[in-house]
């Protein structure tokens, strides 16, 4: 399976941008401009890909996507031999004499990764850590040497990359799931920006551009977000995109977020719960979850707390 896909027209348009964001763009242009890779490192949901992307089409060059997962090989990013072509020479220049010569080469077809390379794209290698690292050793001469080493034949050619082409990885903590450690040979050619601590203007405005919410219902939300987040010491626990989909659900079915209201309150357990769920948590654990939520319900919206910036 061939885990990598090209986009050359991915839409930004709706993309929020607010100072916190300006300032890490800002950041990775000038970091990529100069040459190196950045690397946006971040828990679930933080934001990750659509920054990426959003910083790389401020490049105007084509974009290449890739996936990072098991599936990821030597073939789908390097490229490989597929199939052969078959060459037949018929001599029959004497009349007397038939000679006929047949040759078979194998087909050599670049991979994506090659093809940027070779075109100078900007990559986007998204969650490139839960590609195993032995994988990952081929961008070691791209990123250093400006290299690709190709095995064609019997030989090595190596093909010098483009001077416009660019990388930029995305990644999750390295205690997460399903990720590998990055060898110290690879995260020490790229420079990393960690996304941790996005203020609370930025989350709400987000909130407000996915879901349509006005600025102090997105407010509200964000802050039920936080509330859960800070009882339990964890940032998975009620990323932005738990957030977005309340918001999404409020807006389009027209659920009243008021503390009397135990559809909404039974939305919010049903989302900001869904990850531990997951886990198979005990009865007790859940109802402790459930406890939670109903806390920041209570908190948040029986105080009426709105935006510092809706109440001037």
């Amino acid at each position: 399976m061939n885990d990598v896909k090209t986009n050359f027209d991915i839409e930004t348009t709706d993309y929020v941008v607010t100072n916190y964001l300006k300032n890490i763009t800002g950041r990775a242009v000038m970091y990529m401009e100069n040459g190196f890779p950045v690397h946006l490192r971040g828990p679930a949901g933080v934001g990750k890909t659509s920054l990426a992307i959003h910083i790389a089409k401020k490049r105007g060059r084509p974009l290449l996507l890739i996936c990072g997962g098991e599936e990821v090989n030597n073939e789908n990013l390097i490229g490989g031999y597929f199939g052969v072509r078959k060459y037949s020479v018929e001599d029959n220049f004497i009349t007397t004499v038939h000679k006929k010569e047949e040759l078979i080469r194998k087909t050599w077809n670049d991979g994506r990764l090659l093809t940027a390379c070779k075109e100078g794209y900007t990559v986007i290698y998204d969650e490139f850590t839960r590609t195993p690292a032995v994988i990952n050793n081929v961008l070691l001469s791209i990123l250093e040497e400006k290299l690709v080493d190709i095995p064609y034949g019997n030989s090595n050619t190596f093909v010098k990359i483009h001077p416009e082409f660019r990388i930029i990885f995305t990644s999750n903590p390295d205690e997460y799931i399903g990720v590998y450690r990055s060898p110290n040979a690879l995260t020490d050619r790229m420079i990393t920006i960690d996304m941790v601590d996005m203020d609370e203007d930025t989350e709400k405005s987000i909130i407000m551009s996915k879901s349509g919410l006005n600025s102090e219902e997105s407010y509200k939300i964000m802050k039920l977000s936080r509330f859960i987040k800070s009882k339990l010491n964890d940032n998975d626990y009620a990323s932005i995109r738990g957030g977005i989909m309340l918001a999404k659900i409020v807006h389009s079915s027209k659920l009243k977020m008021q503390p009397s209201n135990l559809a909404f309150r039974q939305v919010c357990k049903d989302i900001f719960n869904s990850i531990h769920i997951s886990l198979s948590l005990s009865l007790d654990k859940k109802h402790e979850l459930d406890y939670i939520v109903d806390q920041a319900i209570d908190s948040i919206l029986m105080n009426n707390i709105v935006s510092v910036k809706e109440s001037q």
